[in-house]
């Protein structure tokens, strides 16, 4: 395995074998919805790939290009990318695929996956939940405010129901949260309401909405679905439904609706501190993936960003 070590090929988007690159991302050990074809086609400006031997360990390169200089970057609405393997790879072919990375993109910002670990120090935190267990189970390891908030839900005959309106939701969340996220452009929704539409097409995509007895709207949330994990992608929560614990409510049925299933409800990770404690009351671990960034420009060019 070591003579390999350099036998890594730098594809671009038109040499890649779709069929065998998708192959690869479904059966792989850390496989993820973020790197499918559909996915990085969708919400990347650009893509390339790092491919050892017959797509046994790949790594999709997300780029743009600023000042004529090309740069890794991470796509919006894409959590973890980094590099997958089918088998568990020689830690230094890890690490040669950022060194192949680094020959070809002289910045970096991106996010690994949490199978990466070796590669970077700095983590992000991402809780995920067990689904492969019985309701009563999963409830059971509940946080005491949880339950509490749960009931207070339940004084309102909330309404927990299936939706495709996923344009709506994306429409909604812009309003109520796009300040929070200035660096998601007008482009990035738009990109990702085809991307829903893709997907809902692949059956990888459901939406799911609480309602009150009069048919308000108290919260909508896009998930994404493959045979490994539920994403919890987008979600929001109107005034009205904070008020009525709707996102609580709305995460609970869920979590009955999908349990006993071999599934990960996978939260997606958040720096907020209010966030990352809604999700760790659910009985959540913490399973972080890297951060990975470089800057090997020359200065002063080395500030473009």
């Amino acid at each position: 395995m070591m003579e390999s070590l350099h036998d890594i090929r730098f594809l671009n988007r038109n040499e890649i074998d779709i069929d065998r690159w998708d192959r690869c991302i479904q059966d792989a050990l850390n496989g993820m919805i973020y790197a499918r074809s559909v996915y990085l086609d969708t919400m990347a400006k650009n893509w390339s790939a790092l491919v050892w031997n017959d797509y046994e360990v790949v790594m999709p390169l997300t780029w743009k290009r600023k000042y004529g200089i090309s740069y890794l970057y991470q796509p919006a609405f894409t959590a973890q990318l980094g590099v997958f393997f089918n088998s568990e790879p020689d830690p230094h072919i890890l690490e040669n695929f950022v060194t192949q990375a680094e020959s070809h993109f002289r910045f970096c910002e991106i996010h690994l996956n949490y199978q990466n670990g070796i590669l970077s120090e700095r983590k992000r935190a991402n809780y995920i939940l067990n689904l492969d267990k019985s309701y009563a189970e999963i409830r059971g390891n509940y946080k005491k405010r949880l339950i509490e908030n749960l009931l207070e839900a339940d004084r309102y005959n909330l309404q927990y129901q299936p939706s495709q309106n996923y344009p709506a939701a994306i429409k909604i969340f812009k309003t109520e949260y796009g300040r929070r996220f200035p660096q998601v452009r007008t482009a990035d929704y738009r990109q990702f309401e085809l991307l829903c539409r893709k997907l809902l097409d692949q059956n990888m995509m459901f939406v799911r909405e609480v309602r009150d007895k009069k048919g308000e709207l108290l919260n909508t949330s896009i998930f994404f679905i493959d045979e490994r994990r539920i994403y919890n992608i987008m979600s929001v929560t109107p005034a009205a439904g904070r008020e009525k614990r709707a996102h609580f409510h709305l995460i609970d049925r869920l979590i009955e609706e999908f349990s006993s299933k071999k599934l990960l409800l996978d939260f997606e990770g958040s720096e907020i501190p209010g966030i990352a404690e809604f999700y760790r009351k659910f009985g959540t671990i913490n399973q972080p993936y890297p951060f990975l960034k470089y800057n090997h420009l020359p200065f002063p060019i080395r500030f473009f960003k």
